[in-house]
């Protein structure tokens, strides 16, 4: 079994498949450059939080936007959503560009939230670098509306993710976010690099982004020192699944219930990967609305997937309970692929919080 009803804290959530970017390694830019076409245009409604919602008691959630698609505000049902769950969770977590809406918007989103509401702002350089990676971005409206937020009472965070275009300029913005009245600043190392066995990419302008070597990029090297391949680790690696531990499970902007955000891509990828090589095994037993929170709510939660084929997937896999690509990579005891877990990020308090 993965987790009952009753033991979920958190519900990450991808309101919406909209965003304002093209970040070239999000998984709705093909290329660096094009909308993946296989992604649905879809966003979260307030009956669809009044489902999710209605089996917990007030105040004992955390919802967390993390944006796996799209980013929660550029979404036109953000903000009828938001007045719906505001008085019945107990903290909203939100990830953002911070690039949309106007400062006005931001300080009175900062007075409706308070104590409950915090906001990680996701600026991978200063206005020189970061629209590189979070391209159509723009950095001086970003630090307007972070000012506008901060200075209304909001509590924010600012994540950077080092590339080698901008890691020269971690300790500069940590100064600044300090000076802006950031809480928190945390400089993030991506493995997505080494797991695409890659060092570079283009964006939508042709401007290359390099990797920043980091510990991912050993880690991968150990492997295939130990393993004939990264994919025998893979079906052979102790999982420890993060989100389960947590007790914490993931809903996309169609409403389909997923363990984690991880398992929550691969089903709209628009190339054929060996994490969509497991979808298709797990579509063939199941059909592909199995998750359908819209169609059975949280009775899902009762599908042998999550009561069954997990655990035996993780720990007795078969030729019925395969073990899932996503899940070996993601949570296996010596690859790191999360840019939020372990070394992959470092934290630093600001102002005294």
């Amino acid at each position: 079994m993965y987790l009952t009803i009753n033991e979920i804290d958190k519900i990450q959530i991808d309101h919406t498949s909209r965003c304002n970017c093209m970040c070239p390694q999000c998984a709705r830019v093909i290329d660096g450059k094009k909308i993946n076409p296989n992604m649905p245009i879809s966003d979260l409604s307030v009956d669809n939080y009044a489902l999710l919602l209605e089996p917990f008691d007030n105040n004992k959630l955390t919802l967390f936007h993390c944006g796996n698609y799209g980013d929660a505000l550029v979404s036109p049902t953000w903000d009828e959503t938001f007045a719906y769950c505001i008085d019945r969770v107990k903290k909203i977590r939100i990830s953002t560009n911070g690039s949309m809406r106007t400062p006005n918007w931001w300080s009175d989103l900062a007075k409706k939230g308070g104590n409950k509401v915090s906001v990680i702002f996701s600026i991978d350089g200063l206005e020189d670098t970061n629209h590189i990676y979070r391209v159509g971005s723009q950095f001086l409206k970003i630090i307007e509306n972070c000012k506008a937020f901060i200075n209304a009472g909001g509590y924010a965070e600012w994540a950077f993710i080092e590339f080698k275009h901008n890691y020269h300029q971690i300790e500069q913005a940590e100064k600044l976010a300090a000076d802006l009245g950031f809480k928190k600043f945390s400089v993030k190392y991506t493995a997505r690099f080494a797991d695409q066995d890659t060092k570079s990419q283009v964006n939508k302008q042709d401007k290359l982004i390099e990797e920043k070597a980091n510990q991912n990029t050993q880690d991968k090297i150990d492997i295939r020192k130990k393993f004939k391949s990264f994919d025998e680790y893979v079906e052979k690696t102790p999982i420890t699944c993060k989100y389960k531990r947590d007790k914490t499970v993931f809903v996309d902007m169609c409403m389909k219930l997923w363990p984690c955000c991880w398992l929550g891509a691969p089903a709209h990828f628009n190339s054929s990967t060996k994490q969509t090589d497991s979808f298709d095994h797990l579509f063939r037993l199941y059909g592909k609305d199995f998750n359908d929170m819209n169609k059975f709510g949280w009775k899902v939660l009762e599908h042998q997937f999550f009561q069954e084929y997990l655990q035996n997937s993780w720990h007795n896999g078969n030729n019925q309970f395969k073990r899932i690509y996503t899940c070996g990579r993601t949570c296996g005891d010596k690859f790191e692929f999360s840019s939020g877990h372990g070394n992959n990020m470092k934290s630093y308090k600001l102002n005294g919080k």
